[in-house]
């Protein structure tokens, strides 16, 4: 069966957010900004103040002298999260998604469809993919453009090169590579790293034909193994998986807002601990351990930094969750801007089964026979250090584990009865630390 995917892609999907609650902005320069930064940046631009030369990354105030009539707005992302997930919520009677709710991103606006088996069973596929676009343009005011091809890579393309005016580009198979090659190179995912796109400009590899002109050893040795091959893939039109991924591992969040900026390292790391026993709390709850954990913090003008560490073993420990994230703070940590939000993430390891007891047996008669073990076993040491005999040691490492486990667990269960803030390390409290309910699935 040929493959088939659509690309949704709505231009400047912020700013056309804006424009739909307050149509008074309809033609008028917008450009988004973090209004409680001391230095703003601007982050997201429409058509006309584009035109006057504003771009994102553009100081605020630089942006106002180039345009007198600029109007300057803070995101609000629960609106374009919220936009997002009604689109979405229109796409799902056409065609079954190819990639999660929203393909860039929570609040992004793009969105993958896949029409494979619609182009096998329906003749007229791709006027159900124009009909997909009207019906977002007709529910929400709002302009889409489409792109159609085999691989998801060149139909989100297709819907780009499109922005804003277009309409549907459908790019049949095998034109892949004649299709991207007279296009800019920066249009591939892989170009935009920050490793490649300096190298690109310093080998004047401009278009993406310049890339195809190259072979894999060639790319390899100018950008780096992953990345060489990364680009080579691209440049004719292939995903960067070829299988469809599957069901992704389950993720705990916590995430905080400071009521007050700081780039205070002890105010951040009380506040990180809080987060990671938030997550201890609700990985214990569900029986579920973390595999590995990321941090991501916002800084206030607008940008954001993230760093990600695998743990060498699955983890629920308060204790070792809150060591692991303090160390990837401080890889997180890569600006001394003053820092508006912190959200610490967990991926849970996959379950596994428990070897079961071959002889205790279960209830109430099993557990009187294994107290009844226990109690032979400790007199049988009695006896055997009157004999003479060696008692066998057991390390201390096992004795502390077994305390820090039986501690949280007291711990949480104080905290069920009594509230999160129940029991709060001291210093919390001299750095103002909210508590908060669990952290959420």
């Amino acid at each position: 069966m040929e493959p088939t995917l659509l690309h949704v892609a709505i231009d400047s999907f912020a700013i056309q957010a804006e424009r739909l609650r307050c149509p008074k902005l309809v033609g008028r320069p917008l450009v988004l900004a973090p209004a409680d930064s001391s230095r703003p940046r601007v982050v997201a631009v429409s058509r006309e103040a584009r035109g006057a030369g504003i771009f994102p990354g553009t100081p605020l105030l630089v942006a106002r002298r180039l345009c007198r009539d600029l109007i300057a707005l803070p995101p609000d992302r629960d609106l374009y999260a919220g936009l997002s997930q009604s689109i979405h919520e229109r796409l799902a009677p056409f065609a079954p998604f190819a990639d999660a709710a929203d393909a860039g991103g929570p609040g992004r606006g793009r969105f993958a469809l896949d029409l494979t088996g619609l182009a096998r069973t329906h003749a007229g596929a791709r006027d159900r993919a124009s009909a997909a676009g009207r019906e977002v343009e007709r529910a929400f005011a709002i302009h889409p453009t489409l792109g159609i091809a085999a691989t998801r890579l060149v139909s989100r393309v297709a819907a780009t090169v499109l922005a804003p005016d277009g309409e549907l580009l459908d790019v049949m198979p095998g034109s892949e590579v004649a299709f991207l090659a007279p296009l800019a190179a920066r249009l591939l995912p892989a170009s935009r790293r920050a490793a490649v796109a300096p190298r690109l400009d310093l080998l004047n590899v401009r278009a993406v034909r310049d890339v195809q002109a190259l072979d894999v050893a060639q790319l390899r040795a100018a950008f780096g193994a992953p990345a060489g091959l990364a680009l080579w893939r691209e440049a004719r039109g292939l995903d960067a998986a070829t299988e469809r991924e599957g069901e992704p591992s389950a993720t705990a969040v916590a995430e905080d807002t400071l009521g007050q900026e700081t780039n205070d390292g002890r105010i951040l790391g009380a506040r990180l601990e809080r987060l990671a026993m938030e997550l201890g709390v609700g990985l214990r709850a569900r029986g579920t351990s973390a595999r590995s954990l990321a941090v991501t913090v916002w800084y206030a003008d607008g940008r954001e930094g993230r760093a990600k560490r695998t743990l060498a073993t699955s983890t629920c420990s308060e204790a070792e969750i809150r060591t692991a994230a303090l160390a990837v703070l401080d890889r997180a940590l890569t600006r001394r801007v003053r820092v508006r939000r912190l959200r610490l993430e967990a991926w849970e390891a996959p379950s596994s089964a428990a070897q079961l007891s071959l002889w205790d047996d279960v209830g109430d008669e099993g557990g009187d026979m294994t107290r009844a073990r226990v109690e032979a076993r400790r007199e049988a040491g009695r006896l055997s250090e009157r004999a003479g005999h060696v008692p066998t040691l057991v390390p201390a490492r096992f004795h502390n584990d077994n305390r820090a486990a039986a501690l949280e667990a007291a711990l949480d269960r104080v905290r069920a009865s009594f509230g999160t803030g129940a029991l709060v390390p001291a210093a919390w409290m001299a750095y103002g630390v909210a508590l908060r309910p669990p952290a959420r699935p």
